[in-house]
């Protein structure tokens, strides 16, 4: 990977603000869904993300698979942290809700 770990942690710091910005609702919904385990896209809107920093824009273009993998991690780390605040129940120590969500996010750019 060309993308430095300053590079990476910019580039997270930044996605995991627009998440919480623009797909709060859209995650909590997704943790919440009980369906049959499947794969799910969360759609970015590239124009507003990279408005926000255009940095992060000129990583995605000069490369485009890592940031890709790095918004993937960024985003499953915050489902799993929405689903284990909108859980506050504790049995025995361990919260109650299943910590491994049903549904895998991944982000997915348009625009």
């Amino acid at each position: 990977m060309l993308i430095s770990p300053e590079q990476e942690a910019l580039i997270g710091r930044v996605f995991e603000t627009y998440l919480t910005e623009h797909h709060h609702e859209h995650i909590l919904q997704l943790v919440a869904d009980t369906d049959e385990e499947t794969h799910h896209p969360v759609v970015i809107n590239a124009m507003t993300l990279f408005e926000a920093n255009m940095e992060v824009g000129d990583y995605f273009n000069a490369y485009p698979n890592d940031v890709l993998a790095i918004f993937d991690k960024v985003l499953q780390r915050t489902a799993v942290e929405l689903s284990e605040n909108a859980s506050p129940k504790r049995r025995g120590g361990q919260r109650t809700k299943v910590h491994r969500m049903r549904r895998t996010p991944h982000a997915r750019i348009t625009g």
